[in-house]
């Protein structure tokens, strides 16, 4: 239940210093299968059945304008995102200042790594043992730059990458096993993995409903700083994760109840997201029109495009360029199975 006054900031939060996110400049393309793959072509289809779409657009790292959408898609270069993930750290560092990238490169710093398929070089056809290593394990310019001599790991979490990076970090801050904790992410969208994952998904058990004319998947990069003294700007606090029913209603009623256990006076909005399926949009559209009043609702995944593992870097991109006000906000995030819910509060400017 909503009460009257805003409570204090958990003792377990923490505080995000520094972040930035990027997509791929590419243009959006169009998937189509090829008549040479029968298997591709099946799981395409079992996912616009699951989905609700018609068609699939990507927006890729390393796409070539010179070869058909379907080759382009299929081999975008692995190289353009190795890149975009330094220029994206760098970036995230420069919201922390001149004083502040001075302390991150002298302070006890972990680094975790999180992406969706794990070691991925294979599928995409690194030919070269170094950037092997950069995919696979961890991004060397970013251990080497920011002189990461502490604790470090690669997650591969699928759709909960992040989250799970997240939990390790919040995990690290609170057991002053760091002073700072960076998260590199990537998105990769492979078009085959893409669809095969869609099969975890339940086909809807009702009149299908298109959510969309096309589902649009956005490979991002992203670059988290999190430190445990709070300042301005995102506080974070990530809840335990909760497992839902399988049925649409019962999930979604189950779901409503939990955000409104996290709402208080101070809460501002509920940010969801949730994977492009029929059966988790029916759950996020039922528990948002559940919402009490006076608390907004966004789907962030439907304004932005699907970006798997890194949605949920989406919420604090929201809220940075949306001039949102201070306050309280819930990120719901699904997976299929059961819901993170991650409070947020932003603070007011120095």
């Amino acid at each position: 239940m909503m009460t009257n006054a805003r409570p204090p900031l958990p003792e377990d939060a923490i505080w995000l210093a520094g972040f930035a996110l990027s997509e791929a400049n590419s243009p959006l393309l169009r998937f189509t299968p090829g008549w040479f793959n029968v298997w591709e072509a099946a799981l395409y289809n079992k996912a616009l059945a699951r989905s609700g779409g018609r068609h699939w657009l990507f927006r890729r790292f390393g796409t070539e304008s010179d070869v058909l959408a379907g080759e382009a898609l299929r081999k975008a270069s692995y190289r353009a995102w190795l890149n975009s993930m330094s220029e994206t750290c760098a970036r995230a560092v420069s919201h922390c200042g001149s004083r502040g990238d001075f302390r991150l490169r002298h302070e006890r710093n972990a680094l975790i790594y999180a992406d969706s398929w794990g070691e991925s070089s294979t599928f995409e056809g690194v030919n070269s043992w170094r950037d092997a290593l950069s995919v696979d394990i961890l991004p060397k310019n970013i251990v080497r730059d920011y002189a990461i001599r502490h604790f470090t790991c690669k997650l591969r979490g699928e759709r909960n990458g992040l989250l799970a990076a997240l939990r390790v970090a919040q995990d690290c801050l609170n057991s002053d096993m760091a002073d700072n904790v960076i998260i590199c992410g990537i998105f990769r969208s492979f078009p085959a993995l893409t669809f095969s994952e869609m099969q975890r998904y339940p086909a809807p058990g009702y009149p299908r409903r298109a959510l969309a004319d096309c589902q649009v998947s956005v490979e991002r990069t992203g670059c988290l700083i999190l430190r445990k003294t709070p300042g301005p700007g995102i506080t974070l606090r990530l809840s335990r994760y909760q497992t839902l029913p399988s049925a649409p209603r019962p999930a979604a009623a189950q779901l409503a109840a939990l955000w409104r256990s996290h709402l208080d006076a101070d809460s501002r909005e509920v940010l969801s997201v949730a994977p492009p399926a029929l059966t988790m949009h029916e759950i996020q559209r039922r528990a948002l029109a559940a919402l009490p009043g006076g608390v907004g609702g966004v789907a962030l995944a439907d304004i932005y495009g699907d970006s798997g593992c890194m949605n949920p870097a989406l919420a604090w991109q929201h809220q940075l360029r949306s001039a949102a006000r201070p306050g309280h906000r819930l990120l719901s995030v699904l997976d299929g199975k059961g819901v993170w819910l991650l409070d947020n509060w932003l603070q007011e400017s120095a």
